[in-house]
């Protein structure tokens, strides 16, 4: 039975870029073909310039220093300290001790771990013993960072903590993360593009903001519905006769009058039936169902002056 299937992905230097997918989709199997720990029976993985599929193992051993790991479940020493877990891959990589020293009050700090260095990992929330899984990712200075569902063993406000260092991380070191997820709150909170896998094959793929408010697959279509605040989910029945419209604000956009000022100057009526207004990573958007009561020329052309100024109209 095969897990994966003619998959072709490329993921840019420096871009956040997640996969989402059900249990059982492929996204572990797909995510541990990009470090070898998974060999895939055909195909190629490269990283960087450097094709790992044809590698020999010591050499591969060595590649494999410049990617880094967090697990689901932190996967620490439960007997070694937060500094000793975070040295580890350094030991391994045998560089002088000072030099580790060095390094993990480097990593401690990016973490927010500071006064935590002398603990074991029993003495830690869950928030923070992720927080030592990704110091020790970063230990080697990896080109790559992998994430297998990092965040789902955590509560939403940790799980927010751990997004934003995941971003902070990527905005200071400008590290390429390749995250797995099954929460679309994760994908929206964080990655530039996105791919949607389903059993074994990448069925939808794109920029978050395209594959989030116009998504195409079934699939992509019930994890946008999941999150709460879609205006892409529950549609009204006509009632009165209207029409019902999707209008999509991005950017600037979001915060401007542009329905009023499209109907002031018609006899157009409006209803706004539902709404919401939030933020792709950096980027706010809205997005409105609203009903136009009116002639249908009137109502083409406050459309067509909703287009000119720059909204995604659809009708529903």
């Amino acid at each position: 039975m095969e897990a994966v299937r003619g998959v072709s992905l490329t993921v840019q230097k420096g871009e956040i870029f997640g996969i989402i997918g059900h249990s059982g989709a492929g996204k572990s199997t797909l995510l541990r073909c990009v470090n070898l720990l998974e060999r895939p029976t055909s195909g190629t993985v490269t990283v960087g310039d450097v094709e790992l599929s044809g590698l020999p193992e010591r050499q591969l051993q060595r590649e494999r220093r410049r990617i880094g790991m967090i697990f689901q479940h932190f996967n620490l020493l439960s007997m070694s300290t937060v500094r000793e877990n975070i040295a580890f891959p350094l030991t391994l990589a045998k560089m002088p001790k000072a030099e580790v020293n060095k390094r993990v009050d480097e990593l401690l700090k990016l973490v927010s771990l500071e006064g935590h260095a002398e603990k074991y990992p029993a003495q830690l929330s869950g928030g923070q013993k992720q927080r030592v899984g990704i110091a020790r990712a970063l230990a080697n200075n990896p080109d790559v960072l992998l994430c297998d569902e990092a965040t789902s063993a955590l509560d939403p406000q940790t799980t927010g903590s751990i997004l934003s260092l995941l971003l902070d991380i990527n905005a200071k070191l400008g590290i390429t993360i390749l995250l797995i997820t099954h929460e679309m709150n994760v994908i929206r909170s964080i990655c530039d593009r996105v791919a949607v896998i389903d059993q074994g094959e990448i069925v939808e793929m794109g920029d978050v903001l395209h594959v989030f408010l116009k998504p195409e697959h079934p699939v992509t279509r019930d994890f946008v519905d999941q999150v709460a605040d879609s205006a892409s989910s529950g549609l009204p029945l006509r009632e009165r006769g209207g029409r019902l419209l999707r209008m999509t604000y991005i950017g600037d956009l979001t915060y401007e009058p542009i329905l009023y000022n499209a109907v002031k100057t018609t006899s157009v009526q409006f209803a706004i039936l539902q709404g919401t207004v939030s933020r792709m990573k950096k980027t706010p958007y809205g997005q409105l169902i609203v009903e136009l009561l009116g002639s249908d020329a009137e109502i083409d052309s406050v459309i067509a002056l909703l287009r000119r100024e720059g909204l995604e109209v659809d009708e529903v």
